[in-house]
């Protein structure tokens, strides 16, 4: 318990240093990145649920205290969007790159529209980053993917057998 409690705890500290170098990189050129999306998709792949919940929850959280407007709408999306993940990972092969390029690029998407959608709904703007952010920073969110994925399956779990493998994973 305690050494999946501090594997969890470095994988949140790597996502929330990878994001840092992320929006130096990209926000020059306006384009948001989803790295805290992608190891909450990572989490929600390897860990139990409670646990993906959670590290969703806080990684969405992490994001709000940077937010200009509606605290907790991050935190909000992104613990759906996990919800929704394991709604559908039965569906799919998420070891695969394909699936993870793919399927990451598209929760990026609907991660931007539905909080717009919140934005809309609790502060009466539709807050959207602009159209280069919601399809460039989806398509690099979506490379990022298995790379991120592989380190942390590497480094983060004795074995790589994804859902199902909770006593061998440390997440």
């Amino acid at each position: 318990m305690i050494l999946k409690f501090f594997g969890t705890f470095a994988v949140f500290v790597l996502a929330t240093l990878l994001h840092w170098v992320f929006v130096e990189i990209f926000s020059p050129l306006d384009i948001n990145v989803g790295v805290m999306l992608v190891f909450a998709l990572i989490t929600a792949a390897c860990a139990g649920r409670a646990r993906a919940y959670t590290f969703a929850f806080f990684c969405g959280l992490f994001l709000d205290f940077f937010a200009d407007a509606m605290f907790g709408g991050y935190a909000l999306v992104f613990t759906l969007l996990v919800f929704a993940f394991h709604k559908i990972e039965n569906k799919i092969d998420f070891n695969g790159v394909g699936p993870q390029v793919v399927l990451t690029c598209v929760i990026n998407m609907a991660a931007t529209l539905v909080y717009g959608v919140f934005g809309k709904i609790f502060t009466g703007v539709f807050l959207w980053q602009g159209l280069k952010s919601f399809v460039l920073g989806s398509i690099i969110t979506g490379l990022l993917m298995p790379v991120m994925y592989l380190f942390t399956v590497k480094y983060f779990m004795r074995s790589a057998g994804g859902r199902g493998n909770e006593n061998r994973s440390i997440l």
